[in-house]
């Protein structure tokens, strides 16, 4: 009897670890789109053209993951062994309805995704154990596949309708700012917390606050700076790092435009009152 083969997909080079992925360029040749997932320090570099003959040149590095079309050119920024994941994501291993949703997935695109972050350390944790094949890769990208169609192209063909940002969202909002103060806050990061996309919780958000989600997390360091300054005698420098700005520069020219006037100054001015 022959064995048959008709059965199983032929997905090909469907999950490869960065590093491999660059030096064989396996995933380059399929057809589709692909995934981008880089870890650690990496930062990886995809450059092409979309359909319109329009050049595209995006930067990824965690947190951030991004789709490109399978046809563009892929590489590190720095080559010092990279870490992270390639992914081909073909629309074939889903049902009907997602494979019509994959048509809406934007190209050329670079999002904040929780669930695919998770998604790449697990990959590594299992990669490190030595406990991962090609069936078990090709089954976390029919996964993901399944995910990037129902998250990201579930809107084919129509717009996003606009939903509100209600009290209690922006008490879980606050509460999560307060907590992450000193770290990088992404628009993503707040939209997924309410389960909303980036565009529509931007938009809902300035509406229910007069604020877009960047001027109000900024406030927020701002008067956390000015807590701080009134309360506390940490060297302005650590002000500025447990208040989240990334340079003493970027503090006290933030501070200054929301304020009046400079960090030291405002310090000062508070100790004469207290004094």
């Amino acid at each position: 009897m022959m064995q048959e083969t008709t059965s199983t997909p032929d997905h090909g080079l469907r999950c490869q670890a960065m590093n491999v992925a660059f030096a064989d360029g396996g995933l380059n040749s399929v057809q589709g789109l692909r995934l981008v997932i880089p870890t650690g320090s990496t930062v990886a570099r995809a450059a092409g053209c979309d359909d319109l003959g329009m050049s595209h040149v995006i930067l990824i590095s965690a947190p951030f993951v991004a789709v490109i079309p399978a046809g563009a050119q892929l590489a590190t920024v720095a080559d010092n062994g990279p870490t992270g994941w390639v992914i081909a994501l073909k629309p074939g291993v889903l049902g009907q309805v997602s494979q019509d949703a994959f048509d809406a997935v934007p190209k050329w695109s670079r999002s904040w995704d929780p669930f695919l972050r998770e998604a790449a350390d697990t990959l590594a944790a299992l990669h490190h154990a030595d406990l991962i094949d090609a069936a078990c890769a090709d089954a976390f990208a029919d996964v993901i596949s399944v995910h990037i169609a129902l998250r990201y192209g579930h809107c084919a063909g129509a717009a996003e309708p606009d939903m509100p940002v209600t009290r209690r969202m922006l008490t879980h909002i606050q509460a999560f700012v307060h907590e992450h103060i000193a770290e990088t806050i992404l628009v993503e990061q707040l939209a997924v917390l309410v389960h909303m996309s980036a565009s529509n919780f931007a938009r809902g958000f300035k509406t229910a606050t007069g604020n877009p989600p960047h001027r109000y997390v900024t406030l927020e360091r701002v008067k956390f700076a000015r807590t701080m300054l009134c309360e506390e005698t940490f060297p302005l420098v650590d002000v500025g790092a447990r208040a989240g700005f990334q340079t003493q520069q970027h503090f006290t020219e933030v501070f200054h435009r929301y304020t009046g006037v400079t960090p030291r100054a405002f310090r000062l001015a508070h100790r004469n009152v207290g004094s």
